[in-house]
């Protein structure tokens, strides 16, 4: 293994930036522009009556890209943006608040509304099992103010996965019969905010500024059981000690042996499960790639780790791989670690999800 894993307060760093990108799209899936159906069902015909206001828990919705007023009910096998967990009852809102001639509450207040029902309505629909690291968020579905001015009220509660511009992406499959763990395929970069040396948590284009970049997908149903073994979650130290035999083995393969993992100077590391991921039945982790920088967060990465250092940047320099001990000797380590920074790989969940 060419350097340690960077501990647990750099793993917030990425999970962090994960979590604040699934929250920020959440508001609502609606805008202005948008109407449930009424360019499809004709003047005559009520805007509350179309495959959104017949929606029911379980029921997943697609629509055209850029055109989310005009939700369809798609099998759920399909690709669709969002999976129905339940109606938003809103008599227990106060007043007159959704009545017949009340203002449009606004995106605030639909957030407001969100946060404070769906989550409910969702783990209810789940049984408890959405993994609040994974890939999906609570979302709610609800009406833009054209919509609302021509008498719509129905608000859905549901599942969402978002992309990098902050709306909903199409994912195919129900949430409870797949894995949530946010991993990403072999080769895979993550993209940087170069102002905070945070990852964003979305794929990128190797040759563009990136956070890290994953050698493969362990799958740790294999080794402590599946959803469905009951078996208790493995802890930080077992995990550890597990993905510490395979993770340094796959990045070597990756990038085309152990000489050139040392060219590249950049350290194995690997996520983690946490206890409530491991309980909503995820059993994905990812081995990536990366290297923390001296100023907090990560350093930046520009091109393919893949084949050694020759096509590689790290913070806009090439790597400078250390010098061949002479026999009998331990290689120092090839690049200084932080201050704050352990060297003890117990201590590594890197990007948790």
């Amino acid at each position: 293994m060419l350097a340690n894993p960077v501990r647990l307060v750099l793993a917030a760093v990425v999970v962090g930036a994960l979590v604040m990108g699934v929250i920020a799209l959440a508001v609502g899936l609606f805008d202005d522009s948008g109407s449930v159906g009424t360019s499809d069902i004709g003047e005559s015909e009520r805007i509350d009556d179309n495959d959104f206001a017949r929606s029911v828990a379980g029921d997943c919705l697609d629509w055209p890209a850029g055109n989310p007023g005009q939700p369809v009910k798609v099998g759920c096998e399909q690709k669709h943006r969002f999976e129905v967990a339940g109606a938003l009852d809103t008599s227990v809102f106060p007043g007159a608040e959704f009545g017949e001639k009340a203002p449009w509450p606004g995106d605030v207040r639909f957030g407001t509304i969100r946060d404070e029902q769906c989550p409910v309505i969702v783990g209810e629909y789940l049984a408890g099992r959405l993994d609040p690291h994974g890939r999906f968020s609570v979302g709610m579905m609800y009406p833009s103010q054209y919509q609302w001015d021509r008498g719509a009220r129905a608000l859905r509660c549901g599942l969402q996965e978002t992309g990098p511009d902050g709306q909903p992406v199409a994912f195919s499959g129900r949430v409870a019969d797949q894995n949530q763990s946010r991993v990403w395929p072999e080769g895979t970069c993550i993209g940087i905010d170069t102002d905070t040396r945070k990852a964003t948590g979305f794929p990128v284009n190797c040759a563009e500024p990136h956070s890290f970049q994953a050698t493969g997908i362990v799958d740790l149903a294999v080794r402590f059981g599946d959803k469905l073994s009951g078996k208790p979650w493995p802890n930080f130290r077992t995990q550890n000690d597990y993905l510490d035999g395979i993770c340094p083995v796959q990045a070597e393969r990756f990038v085309g042996g152990k000489a050139k993992l040392e060219a590249t100077t950049l350290n194995v590391q690997w996520s983690v499960l946490e206890e409530t991921s491991w309980l909503a039945g995820s059993r994905k982790v990812v081995c990536y790639l990366g290297l923390p920088d001296r100023r907090g967060g990560f350093a930046t990465l520009v091109g393919d780790a893949k084949g050694g250092g020759d096509l590689l940047l790290i913070n806009g320099k090439r790597p400078v791989p250390p010098p061949q001990a002479p026999p009998g000797r331990a290689l120092p380590t090839p690049v200084p670690l932080p201050p704050g920074v352990s060297e003890n790989p117990l201590e590594v969940p890197a990007p948790a999800g």
